[in-house]
């Protein structure tokens, strides 16, 4: 058996042929580099709306099975991540996330876990808000290619639940198809082939039971060589796009 994806990387592979490729009106370059003590240093800069956000984060491990992560933005923003992985359970990972606005002087923050084991992939996430923390959890399991899933959102301030989606699919080796049922009424359905080593191509179809619209999507990715890859996607309005890039 195999360990399933998250529950946000069902659909992936036929998510990324829509998404990856297509940030048209924007510029990014970041930088990685790691130091001899093994300290990892990443400044990322994007020109996006004539305006550039900036950041830099570090990320090191001050022992075994111990991550530490710091993250500034030039909107003033620092995000700190304490994260423990296999320490209290093969295949469990807790972490802590803090988030503080100097401008604004707002804190937030986030506790994670998550545990993955074969046939299985979960997530339990909550905010940690004095007025009532709102709770995410997610569940993946998985057994000879076939996929099942759920995630639940509770807002425990207002007793309402926020999100329930449900998820079925299939997956093999050059095939991928998944489903998706939100909040009861939206209805959403990806498939995914791999052609050929250099080829994909992916179809998405929305259908919202409430209001009655259907919209269907088709993408394709091409590599033309080591450095170049063809991508294109068109809706059923007949709006496209069509990106070579490296």
């Amino acid at each position: 058996m195999v360990v399933p994806p998250t529950f946000s990387d069902l659909g992936k592979v036929a998510k990324d042929v829509f998404s990856k490729g297509f940030s048209i009106g924007s510029n990014k370059l970041t930088v990685k580099t790691k130091t001899s003590s093994g300290i990892s240093l990443s400044p990322a800069f994007e020109l996006k709306n004539d305006g550039l956000i900036a950041s830099f984060e570090t990320s090191g491990s001050p022992a075994e099975g111990f991550t530490l992560k710091e993250k500034w933005t030039s909107e003033n923003i620092t995000k700190t991540n304490l994260i423990v992985e296999d320490k209290i359970a093969k295949g469990f990972k807790c972490e802590l996330e803090v988030c503080v606005n100097a401008a604004s002087g707002k804190k937030g923050a986030v506790a994670k876990t998550a545990f993955k084991t074969d046939g299985f992939n979960g997530t339990f996430d909550a905010n940690l808000d004095l007025a009532g923390p709102t709770l995410n959890s997610t569940a993946v399991g998985e057994y000879n290619g076939i996929q099942a899933g759920a995630e639940v959102e509770f807002d425990t301030e207002k007793s309402k639940l926020n999100k329930n989606v449900l998820a079925v699919g299939y997956s093999q080796n050059d095939f991928s198809f998944v489903g998706f049922v939100k909040d009861m009424s939206l209805f959403e359905g990806l498939v995914h082939h791999k052609v050929c080593d250099n080829t994909e191509i992916a179809a998405k179809l929305d259908w919202n039971n409430q209001t009655s619209g259907c919209s269907f999507n088709f993408g394709a990715k091409h590599i033309l060589d080591k450095a170049t890859a063809l991508r294109m996607k068109i809706d059923c309005s007949g709006k496209n796009h069509h990106v070579c890039h490296p």
